[in-house]
């Protein structure tokens, strides 16, 4: 059976492009891998710069970061060592994924930031398009996500599930063992602008740029269902604060680690409560830069989900001694839980009826 030249150039194309997706994946195991090695000599780093700047007078910037890198345990450098592995690895990412590419047209994005032709292409992937309703977006979406967010948080905290600091016992009786003043005014000014630097980053990074990719590759259901799935993955992999390690300055701790980490996958209610939000997360923010072409609702929903989050967990304790099967519906934050997902559905519902487009009358259509 003979082939078109079209379809084989179509099929080698799209073969490429499915390559590229397989490159994203390799990224991200090559992040963990290099995040694996280099935490034992940033937790090193980190803790000799404290010791050495304990009885010294330095300038106020190392001074904080001395102090913070002497409070923090070893989960915490390698949060910073993966984030530094991400932004090492993304050059060559970028250099990788344009290889053997010819320069391309550009095109402008809702900010005039302009992005090259194989991150969005006009045949099979959604280009962003500049939105005259960009800031009304962003605003609603913000509006939506924190509001019900904390709606439901305020919910929790009736229930019992939750505590306000400053409050002598939960609506349960549960007594408030760590009882502390709540300083609103600290607590905005320290979530929302980083909440604002995440949710760009974040929204360029996967909704504009990764999409793209994906949507190139594969169709636009799997194409989202994908990157959320692959946007759920490495958020979950954030290491708790709780786990200890052994010997931090071990040149394998970093790799002990990683398959604490891992095990969480192997517990239902972490997956239930956890993996599943994150999932149901990305889905929504996915649905809403294919149901815009830009990402100025994306970008509204996740500041308002951080931003929401980040302000509940600086004013409330999580209730301990609640039944097991409490977990499964309300965890210890407004992000694990049925409930927490329940909320995402609805913020979805919303999503879907905001970007509806109206038929146009009858008269038109005959």
């Amino acid at each position: 059976m003979e082939v078109s030249p079209g379809r084989l150039t179509f099929r080698r194309v799209r073969r490429g492009q499915q390559s590229d997706v397989l490159k994203i994946l390799a990224y991200v195991a090559a992040t963990l891998v290099l995040a694996a090695i280099i935490s034992p000599w940033l937790y090193q780093l980190g803790k000799g710069l404290a010791e050495v700047t304990a009885d010294k007078q330095t300038n106020k910037a190392i001074d904080a970061l001395a102090k913070a890198a002497g409070r923090a345990e070893f989960p915490r450098f390698f949060d910073r060592a993966m984030m530094l592995s991400a932004l090492v690895l993304i050059f060559p990412l970028t250099a990788w994924l344009r290889l053997g590419r010819a320069p391309g047209s550009y095109r402008d994005t809702p900010w005039s930031l302009r992005l090259p032709d194989n991150v969005i292409s006009s045949d099979l992937g959604q280009p962003l398009r500049r939105n005259p309703q960009g800031w009304l977006q962003f605003g609603t979406g913000f509006i939506i996500a924190a509001g019900l967010l904390l709606l439901s948080g305020w919910l929790m905290l009736q229930a019992g599930c939750f505590m306000w600091k400053d409050a002598e016992a939960s609506t349960r009786g549960a007594a408030n063992l760590f009882q502390q003043p709540i300083d609103w005014a600290k607590s905005f000014k320290k979530v929302v602008p980083g909440a604002l630097i995440v949710s760009l980053i974040e929204e360029v990074l996967f909704r504009g740029v990764l999409l793209g990719i994906f949507l190139r590759a594969m169709r636009a259901t799997p194409a989202v269902i994908a990157l959320s799935l692959l946007f759920a993955f490495v958020h979950f992999l954030e290491p708790s604060p709780y786990v200890r390690v052994p010997d931090p300055e071990s040149s394998s701790a970093g790799f002990y680690l990683l398959g604490q980490i891992f095990a969480r996958f192997a517990n239902p209610l972490e997956l239930v409560s956890g993996l599943t939000v994150l999932f149901a997360v990305g889905l929504v923010l996915a649905y809403a830069r294919i149901r815009t072409a830009s990402l100025w609702l994306p970008i509204g929903l996740h500041f308002g989900w951080v931003v929401g989050f980040g302000i509940f967990k600086s004013a409330t304790w999580a209730v301990g001694g609640l039944p097991e099967i409490t977990r499964w519906f309300v965890g210890t934050t407004l992000r694990e839980g049925l409930l927490p997902l329940s909320v995402v559905a609805v913020t979805g519902v919303l999503v879907h009826i905001m970007t509806r487009v109206p038929e146009p009358p009858a008269s038109y259509r005959s």
